[in-house]
Protein backbone atom coordinates (compact mmCIF):
# COMPACT_ATOMS: atom_id res chain seq x y z
CA UNK A 1 0.00 0.00 0.00
CA UNK A 2 1.11 3.13 -1.09
CA UNK A 3 0.50 6.04 1.11
CA UNK A 4 2.75 9.03 -0.24
CA UNK A 5 6.07 10.88 0.89
CA UNK A 6 3.51 13.26 3.23
CA UNK A 7 1.77 10.33 5.27
CA UNK A 8 5.21 8.24 5.38
CA UNK A 9 6.44 11.00 7.28
CA UNK A 10 3.99 11.22 9.40
CA UNK A 11 3.92 7.66 10.04
CA UNK A 12 7.52 7.62 11.35
CA UNK A 13 6.91 10.36 13.87
CA UNK A 14 3.82 7.59 15.40
CA UNK A 15 5.52 5.94 18.98
CA UNK A 16 5.33 2.17 18.12
CA UNK A 17 2.44 0.01 20.01
CA UNK A 18 0.40 2.30 20.96
CA UNK A 19 -3.24 3.98 19.82
CA UNK A 20 -3.43 6.98 17.81
CA UNK A 21 -6.37 8.63 16.51
CA UNK A 22 -6.50 10.11 13.04
CA UNK A 23 -8.48 13.11 13.23
CA UNK A 24 -9.63 14.12 9.98
CA UNK A 25 -8.69 10.74 8.63
CA UNK A 26 -8.18 9.99 4.60
CA UNK A 27 -9.45 6.87 3.56
CA UNK A 28 -8.03 5.59 6.85
CA UNK A 29 -4.78 5.80 5.02
CA UNK A 30 -2.45 6.02 7.52
CA UNK A 31 -4.09 4.02 10.55
CA UNK A 32 -4.33 1.11 7.82
CA UNK A 33 -0.67 1.49 6.79
CA UNK A 34 0.29 1.47 10.66
CA UNK A 35 -1.75 -1.71 11.42
CA UNK A 36 -0.36 -3.28 8.25
CA UNK A 37 3.15 -2.90 9.39
CA UNK A 38 2.50 -4.10 12.58
CA UNK A 39 3.61 -0.67 14.19
CA UNK A 40 0.63 0.15 16.52
CA UNK A 41 -1.77 -1.93 18.33
CA UNK A 42 -5.20 0.10 17.52
CA UNK A 43 -6.21 3.18 15.89
CA UNK A 44 -9.49 5.22 15.74
CA UNK A 45 -10.01 6.88 12.36
CA UNK A 46 -12.11 10.29 12.61
CA UNK A 47 -13.97 12.81 10.63
CA UNK A 48 -16.51 15.24 10.63
CA UNK A 49 -17.92 14.08 7.28
CA UNK A 50 -20.30 10.84 6.34
CA UNK A 51 -18.00 10.28 3.09
CA UNK A 52 -14.68 10.11 4.17
CA UNK A 53 -16.37 7.99 7.18
CA UNK A 54 -17.61 5.90 4.92
CA UNK A 55 -14.78 5.44 2.56
CA UNK A 56 -12.30 4.64 5.72
CA UNK A 57 -14.72 2.13 6.30
CA UNK A 58 -14.77 0.26 3.37
CA UNK A 59 -10.85 0.50 3.17
CA UNK A 60 -10.55 -0.90 6.31
CA UNK A 61 -12.41 -3.88 5.56
CA UNK A 62 -10.65 -4.44 2.24
CA UNK A 63 -7.87 -4.91 4.51
CA UNK A 64 -9.17 -6.95 7.58
CA UNK A 65 -8.77 -4.29 10.23
CA UNK A 66 -12.20 -4.02 11.33
CA UNK A 67 -11.48 -5.52 15.12
CA UNK A 68 -8.56 -2.81 15.11
CA UNK A 69 -9.43 0.28 13.83
CA UNK A 70 -13.17 1.96 14.95
CA UNK A 71 -14.49 4.72 12.73
CA UNK A 72 -15.88 7.47 14.27
CA UNK A 73 -18.03 10.38 12.74
CA UNK A 74 -17.55 13.59 15.07
CA UNK A 75 -15.69 16.78 14.87
CA UNK A 76 -11.74 16.84 15.91
CA UNK A 77 -11.64 15.74 19.40
CA UNK A 78 -15.06 15.21 20.50
CA UNK A 79 -15.01 11.95 19.49
CA UNK A 80 -12.79 10.86 22.15
CA UNK A 81 -12.47 10.47 25.84
CA UNK A 82 -9.12 11.36 27.63
CA UNK A 83 -6.76 9.02 28.01
CA UNK A 84 -8.91 6.26 25.25
CA UNK A 85 -5.64 7.05 22.09
CA UNK A 86 -2.14 7.41 23.06
CA UNK A 87 -1.66 10.13 21.07
CA UNK A 88 -3.92 11.82 17.82
CA UNK A 89 -2.68 12.87 14.52
CA UNK A 90 -4.09 16.25 13.13
CA UNK A 91 -2.93 16.55 9.28
CA UNK A 92 -4.19 18.47 6.56
CA UNK A 93 -5.74 21.51 7.94
CA UNK A 94 -5.10 24.93 8.66
CA UNK A 95 -2.72 25.88 11.91
CA UNK A 96 -5.70 27.74 13.05
CA UNK A 97 -7.97 24.95 12.86
CA UNK A 98 -5.72 22.68 14.87
CA UNK A 99 -5.45 25.11 17.43
CA UNK A 100 -8.97 25.49 17.68
CA UNK A 101 -9.87 21.51 17.72
CA UNK A 102 -7.26 21.48 20.81
CA UNK A 103 -8.72 24.07 22.47
CA UNK A 104 -12.40 23.04 21.93
CA UNK A 105 -11.56 19.54 23.89
CA UNK A 106 -8.95 20.84 26.58
CA UNK A 107 -9.63 17.44 28.29
CA UNK A 108 -8.80 15.19 25.82
CA UNK A 109 -6.01 17.44 24.55
CA UNK A 110 -4.27 17.34 28.01
CA UNK A 111 -4.79 13.23 28.14
CA UNK A 112 -2.84 12.40 25.22
CA UNK A 113 1.05 11.88 25.28
CA UNK A 114 1.19 12.84 22.11
CA UNK A 115 0.33 15.09 19.30
CA UNK A 116 1.57 14.90 15.46
CA UNK A 117 0.32 18.02 13.40
CA UNK A 118 0.63 18.40 9.46
CA UNK A 119 -0.64 22.34 9.39
CA UNK A 120 -0.98 22.82 5.60
CA UNK A 121 -0.93 26.77 6.40
CA UNK A 122 0.13 28.74 9.54
CA UNK A 123 2.50 26.47 11.28
CA UNK A 124 4.89 29.43 12.71
CA UNK A 125 1.63 30.62 14.83
CA UNK A 126 0.90 26.49 15.35
CA UNK A 127 3.90 26.17 17.11
CA UNK A 128 4.14 29.37 19.50
CA UNK A 129 0.72 28.20 20.59
CA UNK A 130 1.78 25.05 21.01
CA UNK A 131 5.00 26.13 23.22
CA UNK A 132 2.79 28.75 25.06
CA UNK A 133 0.03 26.59 25.99
CA UNK A 134 1.69 23.26 27.71
CA UNK A 135 3.21 21.34 24.81
CA UNK A 136 6.49 20.74 23.89
CA UNK A 137 8.26 20.56 19.76
CA UNK A 138 9.59 16.83 20.27
CA UNK A 139 10.46 16.70 16.74
CA UNK A 140 10.21 17.57 13.30
CA UNK A 141 10.16 16.63 9.43
CA UNK A 142 9.81 17.70 6.28
CA UNK A 143 8.17 15.84 3.13
CA UNK A 144 7.61 16.32 -0.64
CA UNK A 145 5.06 15.91 -3.05
CA UNK A 146 4.15 17.34 -6.43
CA UNK A 147 3.53 21.11 -5.86
CA UNK A 148 3.71 20.47 -2.34
CA UNK A 149 6.50 20.87 0.50
CA UNK A 150 5.24 19.71 3.82
CA UNK A 151 5.83 20.53 7.87
CA UNK A 152 5.20 18.09 10.57
CA UNK A 153 5.53 18.60 14.31
CA UNK A 154 5.57 15.94 16.79
CA UNK A 155 4.27 17.60 20.26
CA UNK A 156 4.72 16.13 23.56
CA UNK A 157 3.21 17.28 26.98
CA UNK A 158 5.72 19.57 28.63
CA UNK A 159 7.97 23.32 28.05
CA UNK A 160 10.88 24.39 26.37
CA UNK A 161 12.12 27.92 26.52
CA UNK A 162 10.63 30.16 24.20
CA UNK A 163 11.92 30.45 21.25
CA UNK A 164 12.64 33.38 18.83
CA UNK A 165 10.17 34.48 15.96
CA UNK A 166 12.85 33.34 13.20
CA UNK A 167 12.38 29.92 15.02
CA UNK A 168 9.06 29.61 15.56
CA UNK A 169 9.23 30.30 11.60
CA UNK A 170 11.30 27.41 10.44
CA UNK A 171 10.96 24.78 13.28
CA UNK A 172 13.43 24.79 15.84
CA UNK A 173 13.72 21.27 15.35
CA UNK A 174 14.11 21.13 11.76
CA UNK A 175 16.98 24.13 11.99
CA UNK A 176 18.99 22.01 14.19
CA UNK A 177 18.55 18.67 12.47
CA UNK A 178 19.08 20.17 8.81
CA UNK A 179 16.98 17.21 7.00
CA UNK A 180 17.68 17.08 3.48
CA UNK A 181 14.93 19.40 2.62
CA UNK A 182 15.93 22.21 4.62
CA UNK A 183 17.17 24.53 1.96
CA UNK A 184 14.23 23.78 -0.36
CA UNK A 185 12.26 24.59 3.15
CA UNK A 186 13.95 27.83 3.42
CA UNK A 187 13.67 29.09 -0.09
CA UNK A 188 9.99 28.42 0.00
CA UNK A 189 9.81 30.42 2.92
CA UNK A 190 11.89 33.33 1.84
CA UNK A 191 10.66 33.53 -1.32
CA UNK A 192 6.91 33.69 0.13
CA UNK A 193 7.51 36.48 2.38
CA UNK A 194 9.78 38.15 -0.19
CA UNK A 195 6.70 38.82 -2.63
CA UNK A 196 4.62 40.01 0.50
CA UNK A 197 7.36 42.64 1.21
CA UNK A 198 7.12 43.26 -2.09
CA UNK A 199 3.45 44.10 -2.51
CA UNK A 200 3.18 46.08 0.67
CA UNK A 201 5.91 48.53 -0.40
CA UNK A 202 4.06 50.03 -3.16
CA UNK A 203 1.77 51.11 -0.05
CA UNK A 204 3.98 54.08 2.19
CA UNK A 205 1.23 53.47 4.94
CA UNK A 206 2.12 49.92 4.80
CA UNK A 207 5.95 50.28 4.62
CA UNK A 208 5.26 52.34 7.96
CA UNK A 209 3.51 49.58 10.07
CA UNK A 210 4.91 47.18 12.48
CA UNK A 211 3.71 44.43 10.24
CA UNK A 212 5.99 45.33 7.54
CA UNK A 213 8.78 46.02 9.77
CA UNK A 214 8.43 42.56 11.33
CA UNK A 215 8.02 40.98 8.05
CA UNK A 216 11.64 42.26 7.39
CA UNK A 217 13.42 41.15 10.17
CA UNK A 218 12.45 37.74 9.35
CA UNK A 219 13.20 38.12 5.82
CA UNK A 220 16.90 39.21 6.54
CA UNK A 221 16.67 36.11 9.14
CA UNK A 222 15.55 33.74 6.35
CA UNK A 223 18.28 35.02 3.90
CA UNK A 224 20.79 34.11 6.69
CA UNK A 225 19.83 30.64 6.70
CA UNK A 226 19.75 30.54 2.69
CA UNK A 227 23.11 31.80 2.41
CA UNK A 228 23.92 28.92 5.16
CA UNK A 229 22.27 26.23 3.11
CA UNK A 230 23.77 27.77 -0.67
CA UNK A 231 27.21 27.52 1.13
CA UNK A 232 26.62 23.92 1.85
Amino acid sequence: MNIGARLEAIAALVPKNCVVADIGTDHAYLPVWLMQKGLIKAAIAADIAEGPCRAAQTNIGMYGLKDKIEVRRGSGLTVLKPGEADGAVIAGMGGSTIVQILEECPEVAKALKFLIVQPMAGAPGLRRWACENGWRIADEALAEEPQHLYEIIMLVPGSEPPHSSIEYEIGPRLIEKRPTLFGRHIEKLYAAYARRLKSMAQSSKAQQSGKYKKMQELLAGLEEYKHECDCE
